[in-house]
């Protein structure tokens, strides 16, 4: 009966969408999950090759991500020699317009070009290539060739389809980078804070715990972080109650001084001021101590 080969091929896709969708819960690289993916796309789509490109805006330019299967290793040699810009062949095409392709006869194709096919050393018989979107943004495409029967409108549903997933992995690695950027950026700034820092959150663990405060407390920054700030600052009771208090009354100070107890078991006179700890909702997250050493100008 005709109708069966096509409820095994909706089978078939429903089965790849899941075991796409289940990669997205693991902990895994971006470079890994397209490897995963490409490899079921392969193996689903029954193609020769399967290759996903990323888009570098600034300079108008097709990355490939990666790539599997047959021509791959060709295709992957092509693309680091050379800049394959935005708009240029069939996928680079797809890619700038937004718009899911079929070519059954490539050559034919207004925007194929041998040239590129042949400096992979590949022969397209067929090709499929639909962009990799999600809100309105374009990341890239992703590009099928040599299916041994002709491409339909089924398989560019799986693979716009499959292509949603890749853009939800891209847009939360970008995102991943952002938050790993605007750490390392804060982390920075405080290092270069002339003088100690230390942060604690409503649970009065220690967040924040600059060299300069390990400089001058004696205490190292692996065995604070984490922490109860009571439990860490034995020698120091001053210092979890000018945080507790700054938290609690919602207070800052400035210009404050007092003696604890610092590196070496040394009586340290230190000025501090406190700020208050806000969360991108503008409510209290915690609270913060800077503070510098000046024994020597008291003297």
């Amino acid at each position: 009966m005709d109708y069966i080969p096509a409820v095994k091929k909706e089978i078939e896709h429903l089965r790849a969408l899941h075991e796409i969708a289940s990669f997205l819960s693991f902990k895994i690289t971006l470079k890994e999950l397209s490897e995963k993916i490409l490899t079921i796309v392969s193996k689903t789509v029954q193609v020769e090759t399967a290759t996903i490109y990323t888009i570098n805006w600034e300079q108008k330019q097709l990355i490939c991500l990666n790539s599997f299967g047959k021509d791959s290793e060709g295709i992957l040699k092509r693309e680091s020699r050379l800049k394959h810009k935005l708009g240029f062949g069939f996928v680079g095409w797809v890619a700038q317009v937004g718009k899911a392709e079929i070519s059954n006869e490539p050559h034919k194709h207004t925007h194929y070009t041998k040239e590129m096919d042949a400096l992979a050393s590949i022969v397209a018989k067929n090709i499929l290539c639909v962009p990799i979107i999600l809100k309105n943004k374009n990341y890239g495409a992703i590009e099928v060739i040599n299916k041994k029967t002709d491409f339909d409108g089924i398989d560019k549903e799986l693979l716009l389809t499959i292509s949603s997933y890749i853009a939800m992995a891209i847009e939360n690695s970008e995102l991943y980078q952002e938050l790993l950027y605007s750490r390392d950026y804060v982390e920075t700034v405080i290092e270069n804070i002339p003088g100690g820092f230390i942060a604690s959150n409503k649970e009065g663990k220690i967040t924040m715990f600059n060299t300069q405060a390990q400089n001058i407390l004696g205490l190292n920054k692996s065995f604070v972080l984490g922490k109860n700030s009571k439990e860490v600052f034995l020698k120091q009771p001053e210092l979890p109650s000018i945080l507790f208090d700054a938290f609690i009354n919602q207070q800052q100070q400035n210009r404050q001084e007092i003696y604890v107890i610092g590196k070496n078991d040394k009586r340290r006179l230190l000025g501090y001021g406190t700020i208050l700890i806000k969360d991108k909702l503008g409510k209290l997250a915690g609270s913060g101590i800077i503070f510098q050493d000046i024994t020597e100008f008291a003297k």
